[in-house]
């Protein structure tokens, strides 16, 4: 199993808690679902994309940051636009739209993913007191991820050899086919997958309701603190812009 779907942040500037990259997820989530202006969430993601580069993931930050960048220059140029068609504005604002107010949300779960080793949040989890029986079914849906994407480049790569494009538009025009050649058979090798890493998990006695070991040192540092109430404040100012604009007062 290829476990390079996830990553660490040991070569970023700092090092952020598992459970204060959850607290950060949260409050994305609800950012995405109270805010109603490009204000708000355009600086709660700009602070994610810093975060994601002191982390250690500049490249990807700058890549985020630019697609953000592009997104709201169009919505302001369509916002502007005079002599468009009203489908084509229709189509793009709601295209960006949908980005915007998705992006705090997936570049959090990308932050979670791409920083954090699968032992490290399970560490964080046992120092949260969580009860076991809902860490088990964690780990084994951490393992169950890159499993998936191997499962699924090994059926890509067959079906290349039979000649048999899984390309969207191909996929889209033959539905039947994707069926047959691509659903069948992740199901059955998910299923067979998701007992096989149940049965390791319980062999490692993860189900063992007593305080397991870990090398790994989960403690929050001042960073953390400091990052917990900048993106608290962020959200509150994202939800208080939201409020005036609703009083149409900003």
């Amino acid at each position: 199993m290829d476990l390079t779907f996830y990553g660490e942040d040991v070569k970023g500037l700092i090092r952020v808690d598992p459970r204060t990259k959850v607290l950060i997820f949260l409050t994305s989530s609800l950012v995405c679902v109270s805010s109603y202006s490009d204000l708000g969430i355009a600086l709660y993601s700009v602070l994610l994309c810093i975060l994601f580069a002191l982390c250690g993931k500049p490249l990807t930050a700058l890549k985020a940051a630019i697609a953000l960048g592009v997104v709201l220059f169009i919505r302001t140029v369509m916002s502007s636009s005079q002599g468009a068609p009203e489908v084509v504005v229709m189509v793009i604002t709601l295209v960006t739209t949908s980005f915007m107010f998705a992006f705090p949300t997936l570049m959090s779960i990308y932050l979670i993913v791409k920083t954090t080793r699968i032992s490290h949040f399970l560490s964080a989890f046992q120092a949260m007191h969580i009860p076991v029986k809902a860490v088990v079914p964690v780990a084994v849906f951490f393992r169950f991820l890159p499993t998936v994407t191997d499962e699924w480049n090994g059926i890509r790569k067959a079906m290349a050899f039979r000649g048999i494009s899984l390309s969207p538009v191909q996929i889209i025009a033959h539905p039947w086919r994707t069926i047959e050649f691509v659903l069948i058979p992740m199901l059955f090798s998910t299923m067979s997958v998701m007992e096989e890493l149940a049965a390791a998990t319980m062999a490692r006695g993860m189900d063992i309701e007593v305080k397991r070991s870990s090398y790994e040192e989960v403690k929050l540092h001042m960073t953390d603190y400091l990052l917990i109430v900048l993106f608290i404040a962020l959200f509150i100012l994202s939800a208080v812009i939201a409020q005036k604009l609703k009083e149409g007062t900003v």
